[in-house]
């Protein structure tokens, strides 16, 4: 939505499809990036040994998610924007747009990340020796 909001040129067709269609998009994307980060983490939660080293290791995950926030940051900065050929009403114009490459790899690792934060061994023991007394 955010990237939607900087290049909407908010004419009536430009208004229409970002308070219509870009929720809708935003909606499918979200689901098939949790569906995706699901399918490939999915190996950390079945293997036993994998699993206790990730959960070891939680630093890992919020690293990986402030590096896709950076990513995601950099991606905007007007130094790492691609340029690409539009047509726009039957003229080809030239438009910045922000680095596709760092939008997907920082979308992806700050989602995998945040989707596989487990809490530490000895933080789940302290929760759950709480919640047993009480």
């Amino acid at each position: 939505m955010f990237l939607a909001l900087l290049d909407s040129d908010f004419g009536f067709d430009g208004l229409f499809g970002l308070i219509f269609f870009q929720p809708i998009i935003a909606v499918v994307v979200s689901g098939l990036t949790i569906l995706l980060c699901l399918i490939v983490g999915l190996p950390i939660r079945i293997n036993e040994k994998l699993n206790y080293w990730w959960i070891s290791n939680f630093y890992i995950s919020i690293l990986g998610a402030m590096f896709g926030l950076s990513l995601l940051l950099l991606a905007i900065l007007p130094q790492f924007h691609e340029t690409v050929t539009a047509t726009i009403d039957g003229q080809e114009t030239l438009k910045q747009i922000p680095n596709l490459t760092l939008i997907l790899v920082g979308w992806f690792l700050t989602a995998f990340s945040l989707l596989h934060i487990f809490p530490p061994h000895w933080l789940n023991k302290q929760i759950k020796n709480l919640f047993q007394k009480n």
